[in-house]
């Protein structure tokens, strides 16, 4: 008589679910702190050469725990269904202001990697509204594109499975021992992509005047870091251009814009007649997408923002986007917000931040693309 014999092979597996449900929390815990995440100051300067912390609870396997109130342990005595077998010590996990002696919850920290955070902020973010434009210009792209196999070509792109697979070929068509020979050696060769330029043009404008304290420039420039990563991450090639201002503009370099610290008054509409005057010389409508984006503190001269909207109205039949950032710590009701609300744009988005903690916000309302009638949040 034979016997047949069963193996619970998901036993085996208990490690590699433990690791994915670990995988899970992290990424999990990385999407509910990502808000104070892109905000660290020492992880922007960083240049992505540093891994960050986030907080993880522990995963137990279920077992057992006794009951740390000394009462009735499970397993002792008659029981009835249904009955319960032990209550939590009073007081157990509770956050206090003296010393205890119960245990607590145990809270592990992971490390990410810069590359991780942009993963998980960039997933749902595009340029909203972007049009097929004809470029006359491609763009290579980075990445290599194996699209061949060949006899001849560098030992570094040998491909091994098909070396073996023509080497156990000849060997059994030719009735000889398995070995491979020169003649069996195959090759993975490429070819640069090339991917059509999507013709986009991004206008990266911040006021400086001396109304934007350390705080406000900061906030500013965190918003700006994470736009520009995310451009990066997501398109081949965009067009960038820099423009600051006070009470007049000038366009900058990428460095200067960071680094840029000034006085003086502020007049906001000197930054869109710049745009403008730069969209009329480089960048025809039919060809490019145009996005503008503005971050200030709202403070403006009052005899500016009559200035500034008939500009934002002029601009938006040329934008696929105009975003308004305004820095606003104390939550106040601004001139320029009056003014900017108070347009019926489609192409305008604009929302307040208090601190750095919303420049979250911020992104996921400009650069969401099913955002179609969405203004402010």
């Amino acid at each position: 008589m034979g016997f047949l014999i069963q193996d619970d092979w998901s036993l085996d597996r208990r490690g590699q679910r433990a690791q994915a449900r670990h995988r899970e929390k992290v990424k999990q815990s990385l999407r509910d702190n990502l808000a104070d995440i892109i905000s660290q100051e020492d992880l922007i300067l960083s240049n992505g050469q540093r891994t960050i912390r986030v907080p993880v609870q522990q995963l137990d396997e279920p077992h057992f725990r006794y009951d740390y109130s000394r009462q009735q342990h499970v397993g002792q005595g008659p029981g009835n269904k249904g009955q319960t077998i032990g209550r939590a010590a009073p007081g157990t996990g509770v956050t206090g202001t003296t010393a205890g002696e119960d245990p607590g919850q145990q809270v592990l920290e992971a490390q990410v990697t810069l590359d991780e955070v942009e993963e998980a902020l960039f997933a749902d973010l595009r340029l909203p509204h972007l049009k097929d434009k004809p470029q006359p210009k491609p763009v290579v792209a980075d990445a290599i594109d194996f699209t061949d196999i060949r006899s001849k070509g560098i030992r570094a792109n040998i491909d091994r499975k098909r070396t073996f697979m023509e080497a156990l070929r000849r060997s059994q068509s030719a009735h000889k021992p398995f070995q491979i020979t020169e003649d069996d050696l195959r090759f993975k060769t490429w070819q640069d992509t090339v991917i059509p330029d999507v013709g986009a043009v991004v206008f990266a404008m911040m006021d400086i005047s001396g109304s934007m304290g350390m705080a406000e420039k900061y906030t500013a420039r965190t918003f700006f870091f994470w736009m520009e990563k995310f451009l990066e991450k997501q398109y081949a090639h965009v067009d960038m251009r820099y423009i600051v201002h006070h009470t007049e503009a000038y366009e900058t370099s990428k460095d200067a814009f960071y680094r840029t610290r000034e006085s003086g008054g502020t007049r906001c509409s000197t930054a869109f007649d710049t745009a403008k005057a730069v969209i009329q010389a480089s960048y025809p409508p039919d060809l490019w997408n145009i996005y503008l984006v503005y971050v200030g503190d709202g403070d403006n001269m009052w005899s500016d923002n009559e200035t500034t909207g008939a500009l934002v109205q002029e601009l938006s039949p040329l934008a696929s986007l105009i975003a308004y950032l305004e820095v606003n710590p104390y939550n106040r009701i601004t001139t320029l917000s009056r003014t900017i609300a108070s347009l019926n744009v489609p192409q305008v988005r604009w929302t307040t931040a208090a601190d750095h903690r919303d420049v979250l916000k911020a992104l996921r309302l400009f650069f969401h693309p099913n955002q179609e009638e969405v203004h402010r949040a």
